[in-house]
């Protein structure tokens, strides 16, 4: 089978691509360009590019290179700080996957004649009467499943992921074995736009129409301080807001419309449920009530619930109340084999405890 691997010069599309080569697929490497065009992105794409083609020489497989930083500057960059701008808090990478890595790079890999693409998450493809769906990941630690809640039937059926089945400490040990330069590389935990992942001062460097000072008030107005942008505040939050109080005040809400920041006591961060702007149905479409894992943001432990769908929105009901859930975030659905039965970006909490 002829598969384009997408190497992004870490150790797990490497190892990625080692796997398929062993398997005796026909591998063509690609790696793409997504960063704007600057000194310090100049200087981090030319590493990627140079161990990506260094791990593409040792295979001998071909190496193609493409640039796509202008469409993920206008998709990606400008929806992310836009987010921020408006009281919500995005998760790029979803958008990314779907929209960028999984549509440009598949659309490359079938004008070079491949009938399947892979990449180097950890997660799997599962099939379920017909329809498609992404499962967790068997390394529990590393499961990227989330990050790829969005993929479309088409592009399900197209893809490969080697790494699904196995854990970090295998992939290292198969990078050491198979003499790679990279073994010991470390892996990336940023937003990869954001040096240091200092998003606030990205936002305030690029935007446009940031916002301006306002009030912090507490949930029934009271005004109790000012903040200096929306923009730098998430759900949940608990340091930056310089208010004196009797106990600790978080961030429990954002309020753009008004400019202003609600703060409260830790209590008030607890909801029973959420809705959702949107709905993607992947593994069947849910209409009547189903019982399920939620993860309400990529760094969440599972928690029980029931999910109700209409044409437009999913309504959530958690089992147990919930904190951190903040609008713009993806929930995201499981049953109980960890495959993904769907999602739907976080428009408000609801039945705040």
């Amino acid at each position: 089978m002829k598969v384009a691997i997408a190497m992004s010069g870490g150790i797990d599309s490497s190892v990625a691509a080692i796997i398929l080569k062993e398997q005796g697929h026909d591998v063509i490497g690609i790696t793409a360009r997504f960063l704007p065009h600057n000194e310090v992105n100049d200087r981090l794409f030319d590493m990627t590019l140079h161990d990506a083609a260094d791990t593409a020489s040792m295979l001998s497989i071909p190496h193609n290179v493409y640039d796509f930083s202008e469409e993920f500057r206008k998709t990606i960059i400008e929806y992310f700080c836009d987010q921020y701008i408006h009281g919500r808090t995005p998760n790029p990478c979803i958008l990314c996957n779907h929209t960028i890595k999984f549509r440009l790079l598949l659309n490359e890999s079938e004008k070079l004649g491949c009938t399947m693409f892979a990449t180097g998450h950890y997660a799997q493809v599962k099939q379920n009467e017909g329809r498609y769906c992404v499962s967790m990941g068997s390394d529990s630690s590393r499961d990227q499943s989330y990050f790829l809640c969005r993929l479309s039937q088409e592009q399900l059926k197209q893809v490969i992921f080697p790494l699904g089945g196995l854990t970090k400490t295998y992939i290292r040990e198969i990078a050491r074995e198979r003499g790679l330069k990279i073994h010991d590389k470390p892996d990336s935990q940023e937003i990869c736009f954001i040096p240091g992942n200092d998003y606030i001062s990205f936002i305030e460097s690029i935007a446009v129409n940031k916002p301006g000072p306002g009030n912090i008030t507490d949930s029934t107005g009271k005004i109790l301080g000012k903040h200096s942008g929306i923009h730098r505040y998430t759900i949940g939050q608990r340091r930056g807001m310089g208010i004196s109080a009797p106990v600790p005040l978080y961030v429990t809400g954002i309020d753009a419309v008004n400019n202003r920041i609600i703060a409260g006591p830790k209590d008030e961060l607890y909801v029973s449920g959420l809705e959702t702007s949107d709905v993607y149905n992947m593994k069947y479409i849910i209409i009547d009530p189903v019982h399920v894992l939620i993860k309400s943001r990529s760094t969440q432990i599972p928690v029980r619930g029931t999910v109700t769908g209409t044409e437009n929105s999913f309504t959530v009901k958690f089992d147990e109340p919930q904190t951190g859930i903040s609008p713009g975030q993806t929930a995201v659905f499981y049953d109980d084999e960890g495959d993904i039965i769907g999602c739907g970006t976080i428009a408000e909490s609801r039945g705040v405890i």
